[in-house]
């Protein structure tokens, strides 16, 4: 069974896409084979990965409204086992959309569902770059995924927005997917010599427990010339704090999906 985890946190630059894209790639290098769904109309894991927005031929927003089969639309990256459903801005009005459909907080997985269904679309793993916000395509997202990882900031903001998200989560939960659970929640840009970050970290694994995941991403400069780069951090730099700190959160993933 494909193992469906979505990125999401409604608060924007908290690290979502560099973790799908990672954790991604790092799944892929352990011979996973892997899919990526770009989700987002920034389409930010597209071009991270080498790939031009403005050159597709066809993108996320074509699998889910022009009956396209998903390997029709999914392209190959240059990271051997992962794949991505690339993204652009041509997806800016799916949310929009959705709402005209029967029954559109569940499109999405309705329609994801019937493709993994044939044996050319066998994946391991799908990670979904969510957009950053609450809404209908988010949504969707969640019905549609078995887990969800919440990236977040070391940051007081952070811990407001991390309550309204895990009340999101208890009502899709109670409604729409109630096989969904929290894989973990991800401390990112964490500054080992700042104060707030340690306080806020302390705080997060005091309330949250085991959610918190062992590892914590570092703020790394490596970690934020890789997509200028087309290259996720395994390649640019494997040996750097940062994607070292990926590895380790993959091994994480692997060892709470038991695969």
């Amino acid at each position: 069974m494909t193992e469906i985890i979505a990125m999401i946190n409604q608060k924007g630059g908290v690290g979502k896409t560099t973790t799908a894209t990672n954790v991604a790639a790092c799944l892929a290098a352990l011979s996973k084979r892997t899919l990526l769904i770009d989700a987002d109309p920034q389409g930010n894991s597209t071009s991270g990965l080498g790939i031009s927005k403005q050159l597709l031929k066809s993108s996320f927003y074509d699998f889910m409204f022009s009956d396209m089969p998903l390997e029709q639309v999914v392209m190959e990256t240059p990271v051997p086992d992962l794949f991505i459903l690339p993204s652009n801005s041509d997806s800016l009005t799916i949310g929009r959309e959705l709402w005209q459909k029967e029954n559109g907080e569940t499109y999405f997985k309705r329609l994801l569902q019937t493709e993994l269904k044939k044996p050319v679309n066998n994946y391991d793993y799908i990670i979904i770059d969510s957009p950053p916000n609450l809404e209908m395509m988010v949504i969707n997202i969640m019905a549609a995924a078995n887990r969800i990882i919440i990236p977040t900031q070391p940051e007081y903001y952070g811990l407001e927005g991390l309550a309204d998200l895990i009340e999101t989560y208890k009502r899709i939960r109670e409604t729409i997917n109630p096989s969904l659970s929290i894989l973990g929640v991800l401390i990112t840009m964490h500054v080992s010599t700042n104060n707030l970050s340690k306080e806020v970290t302390q705080n997060l694994r005091q309330n949250m427990g085991s959610l918190i995941f062992d590892t914590v991403i570092p703020k790394n400069v490596k970690l934020a010339e890789a997509p200028s780069h087309c290259q996720p951090i395994i390649m640019y730099d494997p040996k750097c704090p940062g994607s070292v700190s990926y590895q380790l959160v993959t091994r994480e993933i692997l060892a709470r999906t038991a695969k």
